[in-house]
C-alpha cells in the first residue's frame, strides 16, 4: 500500500490529473443537478473546453499539484480552496466576454461542488496514510504525557514516520478542559494521576514526557507515577535545549538524574544576550571543556561574527567544531590549540583575531587533585588567568567574563583559593581598564568532566558499588545548559567589576543522587548494588556554603542572578604573586598553602609568610 501511494498518488502529474477529473465531474454534476436528463445540451466543447483550460492553467501556475496530500494541513486546504475560487472567477469573467452556453447562475454551485470534490481525494489519501502508519502493531504501546504544542509536533512526525518503533495509545494532560479531546486522532485519556491505571489498561511499555516547560518537580512526580517494571520513560528536553533543526523523535532521551532534581525552568532575557553577542568576535578559553563547549553551543544561536575556541584538548576541540558546523552552518568557528600558560601564543591569537568578548573558562577544577598538585593550580588558575586578563585589557576587549566557582566562597582548598585570587586579579585590573571585567560564580554542574554523575555511571557500568564520602554530604547542582545560559545573561548585565552569583536552588544530598541513578539504571539498592561510605577527602566540605548572603546580595533583572557584595581583601597582590612565582620556580611546593592562606584572607588560618 505504501509503495502504491509513493509511486502513484504522490506524483505531481497524477495529482493534477485527479484535480482536473474532479473539476470535470463537478462541471457535469452541477448541470445534471439542474437540468436532469437534458444536461448534455449545455455540456459542449464551447462551454467545457475554456473551463478545463482555465483550470489547467491556474493549477499549474499556482503549483497546486506540487503540494503534499500525505502531509495535508489547513494551510494547504485554504490555498487549494483559493485556487478553485480563482478558477470559477476567471471562468465567470470569460463567459461575460464570450458566452459559452454554460448558465452563469450555476457558477456558485460549480464552485461549491468543485471544492468538495477536490478536497475529497486529499482527505482520503491523508486518512489512508494515517491509518497505514497506525498499524504499528509490532511497536510497544506508548502513552504521551502532555497535549500541547510539543506533542502536536511529535504526533505530526509520528503520523508520517512509519519507522518510529512505538504505537501511541493516547495522551494525558492535567488541563481538565482537554479531557477526551482528540489531537491527531489520539484521545486525551486523563491526567497524570491516571497514569498507573492507564499503563495497566493499555499495556503501556513507553511513557514520553512531552512538556518542555515542565518544572523539575513536575517531572519528578510524573516519573514516580510512570516508573513501573518494564516501562521505559522518555523525555523531550526543555525549550532552551530543543533544536529546531532536528526532528522531535531524535531528541527524545531517557530521563536523567538531572531531570529529577526538582529544579525550576531557567528563563533568560535573550534580547540582553543578543544585544552584546550578535556580530561580535567571541573568544572562549577552555572551549573544549564542559562549560566552554556549552557556551559555544549557546553563543552559536546568537549569530556571532566569529567564534574562537582555545584549549589543549585537540580531539574535543575538533569534535565540537564539527558539531557547531553541523547544527549552525552559518556560524564561523575556529579552533586553536593553546595553553593559557603560554602568553606568547595567547598574544598571537589576541592580535590575530581581535576578540570583542572573552569567556575565560579554562581552569584546573578538581579539588583533591589540586591539593596534591598545588603548583599546577597556581600555574594554571593564577598565572594562566593573569595572562588572559592582561591581554584582554591590552587589546581592548569589550567584555570579559570569568567563570568562577562556589569553591571561592570562604575557600577550604587550594582550587577554591586560586579561583578567588583570579577574582581579585580581575577586580584590580577592572579599576583602570576600558574593558568591562566581571566574574560569575556557580556550583557543581551535572554531567561535567569529573563530576559525580559520570563517575557513578562508570561504576554502575563496571558492576562496582557506588562510593560516597559521607552519608550527609550535600552539594548545589545545576545543569550545564542552565549554568551557560545564566552566564551569558550575566555577561550582558555587568558594567565591570561585578562578581555575579547564580541561584543554585536547593542543596542536594549526594546519597540521594546515588539512589536516583541506581533506580534509573534499573537496579535495586541492597540487591544489585551497594553504596559505600569512604570518608571526606582532603579539602572537602561536608556542606557547601551559599554562594551569596541573600540579605546582602544585590538583585538583578533576572531572579536567578545576584551580585555578591564582597569584603575588601586588603592585600598586596603583586607581592604575593612574586612570592608564588618564586616558590613554583624553586619547586618549594610545600610553602604554597601557607602563602595562599595569607593571600586569600578567608582561606583558613593565616600562616607566617605575611608580606610587609
Amino acid at each position: 500500500m505504501k509503495k502504491f501511494i509513493e509511486n502513484f498518488f504522490l506524483k505531481a502529474t497524477t495529482k493534477l490529473s485527479i484535480d482536473l477529473l474532479m473539476l470535470t465531474i463537478s462541471f457535469i454534476f452541477v448541470l445534471a443537478l439542474k437540468y436532469d436528463v437534458n444536461w448534455n445540451s449545455y455540456f459542449t466543447v464551447q462551454s467545457f473546453l475554456p473551463f478545463i483550460l482555465i483550470s489547467f492553467l491556474v493549477l499549474v501556475m499556482r503549483k497546486t499539484n506540487y503540494k503534499s496530500w500525505v502531509f495535508l494541513n489547513t494551510k494547504d486546504l485554504f490555498f487549494t480552496g483559493i485556487d478553485i475560487v480563482l478558477i470559477n472567477i476567471v471562468y465567470f469573467s470569460y463567459t461575460i466576454i464570450n458566452f459559452t452556453g454554460f448558465p452563469r447562475h450555476l457558477i456558485v454551485g460549480n464552485l461549491i461542488i468543485g471544492l468538495f470534490l477536490t478536497f475529497l481525494p486529499r482527505f482520503f489519501l491523508r486518512a489512508l496514510f494515517v491509518l497505514e502508519n497506525q498499524k504499528k502493531i509490532d511497536g510497544k504501546n506508548c502513552l504521551i504525557v502532555g497535549a500541547g504544542t510539543a506533542t502536536d509536533s511529535l504526533l505530526r512526525e509520528y503520523n508520517r514516520n512509519s519507522k518510529m518503533d512505538f504505537r501511541v495509545v493516547g495522551l494525558v494532560d492535567d488541563n481538565p478542559k482537554k479531557k477526551n479531546a482528540i489531537m491527531h486522532n489520539y484521545r486525551v485519556l486523563g491526567n497524570r494521576y491516571d497514569i498507573p491505571d492507564l499503563i495497566k489498561e493499555n499495556g503501556v511499555k513507553i511513557i514520553i514526557i512531552s512538556i518542555p516547560s515542565a518544572s523539575g518537580k513536575d517531572i519528578k512526580e510524573i516519573y514516580s507515577l510512570a516508573n513501573e517494571d518494564g516501562v521505559e520513560v522518555k523525555i523531550l528536553p526543555n525549550f532552551s535545549e530543543l533544536l529546531e533543526t532536528k526532528s522531535m523523535s531524535s531528541q527524545l532521551r531517557d530521563v536523567g538524574v538531572e531531570d529529577l532534581l526538582g529544579r525550576d525552568v531557567i528563563e533568560v532575557n535573550t534580547k540582553t544576550i543578543n544585544n552584546y553577542l550578535e556580530n561580535k568576535v567571541v573568544f572562549i578559553t577552555g572551549g573544549a571543556g564542559s562549560i566552554g563547549s556549552e557556551l559555544s553551543r549557546q553563543i552559536s544561536k546568537y549569530n556571532p561574527e566569529l567564534l574562537i575556541n582555545i584549549d589543549v584538548n585537540e580531539n574535543s576541540l575538533y569534535f565540537l567544531e564539527l558539531e557547531i558546523k553541523r547544527e549552525h552552518p552559518n556560524v564561523r568557528i575556529v579552533s586553536e590549540v593553546c595553553n593559557i600558560r603560554e602568553k606568547e601564543k595567547l598574544e598571537y591569537l589576541f592580535e590575530k583575531y581581535k576578540p570583542q568578548i572573552v569567556y575565560h573558562a579554562a581552569a584546573h577544577k578538581h579539588v583533591p587533585l589540586m591539593e596534591h598538585n598545588p603548583e599546577e593550580a597556581i600555574k594554571n588558575n593564577v598565572f594562566g588567568s593573569k595572562n588572559v586578563l592582561d591581554l584582554a585589557d591590552k587589546y581592548g576587549v569589550e567584555r570579559f567574563v570569568l567563570i568562577s566557582t562556589d569553591k571561592a566562597v570562604n575557600p577550604t582548598n587550594i582550587m577554591g583559593a586560586t579561583k578567588r585570587i583570579t577574582e581579585l586579579l580581575l577586580e584590580k585590573i577592572n579599576k583602570n581598564s576600558k574593558t568591562k571585567f566581571m566574574a560569575v560564580r556557580f556550583g557543581n554542574v551535572l554531567g561535567s568532566n569529573g563530576s559525580v554523575i559520570p563517575i557513578f555511571k562508570n561504576l554502575i557500568n563496571a558492576g562496582k558499588n557506588l562510593t560516597v564520602t559521607h552519608p550527609d554530604i550535600t552539594r548545589y547542582f545545576m545543569t550545564i545548559p542552565e549554568a551557560s545560559q545564566l552566564v551569558l545573561e550575566a555577561g550582558g548585565l555587568g558594567n565591570g567589576g561585578e562578581v555575579f552569583v547564580l541561584d543554585m536552588g536547593e542543596p542536594v544530598k549526594i546519597m540521594d543522587l546515588a539512589k536516583n541513578l541506581i533506580e534509573l539504571s534499573g537496579l535495586t539498592l541492597g540487591v544489585d548494588i551497594e553504596i559505600e561510605i569512604t570518608g571526606l577527602r582532603s579539602g572537602e566540605k561536608l556542606y557547601e556554603e551559599l554562594l551569596y548572603d541573600v540579605n546582602n546580595a544585590e538583585k538583578t533583572e533576572n531572579k536567578k542572578i545576584f551580585i555578591a557584595k564582597l569584603k575588601d581583601e586588603n592585600v598586596d597582590i603583586n607581592c604575593y604573586l612574586e612570592k608564588l612565582n618564586e616558590i613554583v620556580k624553586n619547586k618549594e611546593f610545600g610553602k604554597i598553602k601557607g602563602i595562599l592562606k595569607e593571600f586569600v584572607t578567608s582561606y583558613r588560618e593565616p600562616d607566617h609568610h605575611k608580606c610587609s
